[in-house]
């Protein structure tokens, strides 16, 4: 009949264990924890007791030191053994992950940059808010502010005209095709005015509500040069309407 259990006995601690079955003291035995001098016997009464290491059955299951292979406690074993641990180990500031992603970024700026330039050059060809020259002869009740009028011809082309107060322009000084022609007609007018000791005078225009805003920018841009210049006053395009 096979054995199935045994008495262990363990001299390190001077502890009998009895009955214990033959898988655990095969275990032990690979483990290192049975020592060939501790003691084994069929699990029963009497004491027949045999060294471990001359133990017909469990002497076979013996560890055994060898120089490769060292003695290691079954719970160093288990400490050994690989544990997973759900860590999330965070990433330094130098790891190219973190990054922030600039595409969206440049995507937006580029169409805020479409959307501006755009805007500007819709601006820069609506009409410009001046009197039209139905109002043109109430822009001033001053008899010496000069008065600019840019009219549209009959070819859809700007027409400028020059005149002093409200009298009429003078000859030479109306349907004057191109702006340079305008301001060398308003220079000499000045000159004029200011040789007789004149003041500087005020300057309105009246632009055809059909004709764009770069008349009016082309214009104002040679008018604030004899401003600088103390030439004239002032210019605008303010009607002051006369009382009825």
């Amino acid at each position: 009949m096979a054995v199935v259990s045994f008495d262990i006995w363990l001299l390190s601690s001077n502890t009998v264990y009895r009955g214990v079955p033959f898988g655990v003291v095969t275990d032990w035995a690979q483990q290192g924890r049975l020592s060939a001098d501790d003691k084994a016997k069929e699990a029963g009464p009497g004491e027949n007791w045999v060294r471990v290491a001359d133990h017909p059955i469990v002497g076979d299951y013996l560890f055994v030191k060898t120089a490769d292979a060292p003695v290691v406690p079954a719970k160093a074993t288990e400490a050994l053994e690989p544990v997973e641990m759900d860590v999330g180990w965070r990433k330094s500031h130098d790891d190219g992950d973190d990054d922030p992603d600039l595409i969206p970024l440049i995507d937006i700026s580029l169409v805020l940059l479409i959307f501006f330039m755009m805007t500007a050059t819709v601006a820069s060809m609506s009409p410009f808010p001046n009197p039209e020259m139905a109002n043109a002869a109430n822009l001033s009740d001053d008899p010496g502010a000069l008065l600019i009028e840019i009219d549209k011809n009959v070819n859809g082309e700007a027409a400028y005209s020059l005149r002093v107060g409200t009298a009429g322009p003078e000859p030479g000084a109306s349907d004057l095709k191109t702006l340079p022609e305008l301001v060398r007609v308003m220079d000499a007018k000045l000159s004029e005015i200011l040789s007789r000791g004149g003041k500087a005078p005020p300057v309105h225009v009246a632009c055809h509500k059909e004709l764009n805003s770069e008349r009016i920018l082309e214009l104002a841009s040679e008018l604030e040069k004899r401003k600088r210049e103390n030439k004239i006053s002032m210019f605008g395009s303010v009607v002051n309407e006369r009382s009825k």
